[in-house]
């Protein structure tokens, strides 16, 4: 069976160690692996075994470098899945970091969606939300289940909205025109935004 005939830890990062294999450099380990899978010089070693600490080793550094990730914003089980994707991972490996993820609640597409329509139904529409979490690659299932906005409240922050760009402007058909395309632009419906150009009207005698 093949030794390990050295490890050494790296110059720049000392958390690393370069693993030599019969006197053959053969891959790069965290520290943590290196003690956690036993490797010491002398140690004979299986091709199998040694595939199996890298990958654990990939996994390991997948996570940590997904965390910090994460902590920068939520995002998305396909966003982050794509942020891996970009670094290089196996998709083996990025499948196991995913479900870990998922096991600690570091990702969770259902309270990604629940907090993504609270925080934006004050100035986007149910329609434009959805098309969104879309983009962002939320499964349609929890999109229907978590981004339904009451038509009251949806009226009333449309009209809102419709107030704010309002402010300082004439009220003449031209404005009011590019009012609705505003509000559309938003994720609003035509029913939504012509019960707020037909106020204007009504309210100014346009």
């Amino acid at each position: 069976m093949p030794k390990i005939t050295d490890i050494q830890i790296q110059k720049n990062n000392k958390t690393r160690a370069n693993i030599y294999v019969e006197g053959q450099y053969s891959f790069a380990l965290e520290m943590l692996t290196v003690m956690k899978a036993g490797l010491k010089i002398g140690a004979e070693v299986t091709d199998g075994f040694l595939a199996d600490v890298v990958y654990d080793n990939e996994v390991s550094v997948g996570f940590e470098r997904a965390v910090t990730y994460l902590s920068r914003s939520m995002r998305t089980r396909k966003q982050t899945y794509d942020y891996l994707v970009r670094k290089g991972y196996a998709d083996k490996v990025i499948d196991a970091v995913l479900d870990k993820l998922a096991d600690y609640k570091f990702i969770d597409d259902n309270d990604y969606a629940k907090r993504y329509v609270e925080n934006n139904m004050l100035n986007k529409g149910e329609r434009r939300i959805k098309q969104e979490l879309k983009q962002k690659g939320v499964p349609a299932s929890v999109i229907d289940e978590y981004c339904v906005v009451p038509d009251n409240v949806s009226q009333d922050n449309a009209e809102a909205l419709a107030e704010k760009y309002m402010r300082g402007k004439p009220r003449d058909l031209k404005t009011l025109q590019k009012l609705q395309r505003y509000l559309l632009s938003r994720g609003y419906g035509f029913d939504v935004a012509g019960n707020i150009i037909r106020k204007y009207k009504t309210d100014d005698n346009v």
